[in-house]
């Protein structure tokens, strides 16, 4: 499986907008991707995973009908809530913010269809297995756990502050890889944090006291204000499975890789 963070459009070293890119054909989310992707790269990607619909996490999402709208050949896949697909159609793809592209049609037929997935029951999207588990964070949303067919598998968070039913979920897995977690701001900026249901280098301490499993830890979704304290208060941590995530780089892992140094946390 690989997995690549994408940067935002106007920083290539921030992730102001929010987009994960796994095997080239399906995204966690849709803030970056039609900003970060061109052509036939964009294209490849059929299926868009939504945690939730915040701005930055749905950004680009309406620019992908419009300026490929006549090279889409296959109607792209929306995967949501039932709940976030009623958003998008009411408040984006409402023929005022933006063009009802659900209606609309190219030379090869559709553009997009909407398919709503449910909280806890996995689905097979492009070989993979993906399961939503709620998170903690001010509107619905889902972290996701992610397995491919040789048995490999990766969590994200998405948005979240303090939770638990994510964690037990992961506990639970006969195997875990990685999880890119939340880790939107420093440690000075923690009420903001808790407020807005994110997390700090401080309280993720807390949450992966509660994974009871050796695994990579990558943080994302740093704020570009606090990126730089975060880098430091992550490295200050000292545990050598927990760091940043590289913007732009491929991460794989294997049915064979080796599994990743301790937490030192549960």
């Amino acid at each position: 499986m690989r997995v690549r963070a994408l940067p935002s459009l106007t920083d290539r070293r921030s992730q102001l907008l929010i987009t994960f890119v796994i095997n080239d054909r399906v995204a966690i989310d849709a803030g970056a991707l039609a900003f970060h992707l061109q052509g036939e790269a964009l294209l490849a990607v059929q299926d868009i995973v939504l945690t939730h619909v915040h701005l930055d996490h749905i950004a680009s999402l309406p620019f992908i009908f419009s300026e490929l709208f006549a090279d889409i050949r296959m109607p792209v896949r929306i995967h949501a809530t039932a709940d976030d697909i009623e958003r998008l159609r009411r408040h984006i793809f409402n023929d005022v913010i933006w063009p009802d592209f659900t209606r609309l049609r190219n030379a090869h037929g559709e553009l997009l269809t909407f398919v709503p997935f449910t909280w806890r029951e996995p689905f097979e999207v492009a070989g993979l297995r993906l399961t939503a588990i709620p998170v903690t964070h001010t509107v619905e949303t889902a972290g996701f756990i992610v397995a491919d067919q040789q048995g490999v598998c990766v969590a994200f968070t998405s948005d979240t502050g303090v939770t638990d039913e994510f964690w037990a979920a992961l506990n639970a897995l006969p195997r875990l890889d990685a999880v890119f977690v939340d880790v939107a701001f420093d440690n000075a900026h923690e009420a903001i944090a808790n407020v807005s249901c994110h997390l700090s280098p401080r309280l993720l301490v807390g949450e992966l006291a509660k994974l009871r499993r050796t695994a990579q830890v990558l943080a994302v979704n740093l704020k570009p204000l606090c990126r730089e304290r975060v880098q430091e208060e992550i490295q200050a941590l000292n545990l050598p499975a927990v760091q940043v995530a590289a913007l732009d780089v491929d991460y794989t892992w294997s049915a064979t890789s080796p599994p990743a140094e301790a937490l030192g946390g549960g």
